[in-house]
């Protein structure tokens, strides 16, 4: 924050724009969104239907159109989450708690698409095609998934940058909101 001094009255130039980088700067920093203790990085990019049909049994009004807000989007992303934790370590996450490393980051683009990025560590008993293709089958598992899905292997610190970025973050009130911090699980030792 720049800070000018007018007698003994401090003059704060352009608070907000350097607020809100200041609050940005911490995040990117914040120990939660560190991956430099990760074995590798699997840069992911999952796009959600815009709407679906209501699929509410007994139900009269059953076939409504439902359009996605940034709650169902979450949980979607969390189901997903649960499928493939579910599929990589088998009993293991309900058992043990044992879950895939994960930061995710939820946007809306100008268009008004919703999509997700997240960062995930591969798990050490998979190749890489083969965690991809959990990843396709799992999220078109999801009832919101849509079958636009991006995937990049070995990434590096420029995919947290750019998950980060202050752009299309229009869906969330700020921008730290875009963060999905109940899905979030990035702990520094492995269970």
């Amino acid at each position: 924050m720049i800070v000018q001094s007018i007698g003994n009255k401090p003059k704060y130039a352009n608070a907000k724009s350097a607020g809100s980088a200041s609050i940005r700067g911490s995040a990117i920093t914040w120990s939660m969104l560190d991956t430099g203790h990760w074995r590798s990085l699997t840069a992911v990019t999952l796009t959600l239907k815009q709407a679906r049909r209501s699929a509410l049994p007994n139900d009269a009004a059953s076939g409504i159109w439902v359009e996605i807000d940034d709650v169902q989007c979450r949980s979607a992303f969390r189901h997903f989450l649960n499928l493939l934790n579910r599929a990589v370590y088998r009993n293991a996450p309900r058992r043990h708690g044992k879950r895939i490393r994960v930061i995710p980051v939820v946007e809306k683009d100008v268009d008004g698409r919703w999509h997700i990025h997240a960062a995930i560590e591969p798990p050490s008993h998979l190749a890489d095609a083969e965690f991809e293709t959990l990843i396709r089958d799992c999220w078109q598992r999801t009832d919101w998934g849509y079958r636009e899905i991006q995937l990049g292997q070995n990434a590096d610190r420029g995919w947290i940058d750019y998950m980060l970025k202050p752009g299309q973050k229009s869906g969330n009130e700020q921008w730290f909101d875009s963060i999905d911090l109940d899905s979030l699980h990035n702990p520094i030792a492995d269970a």
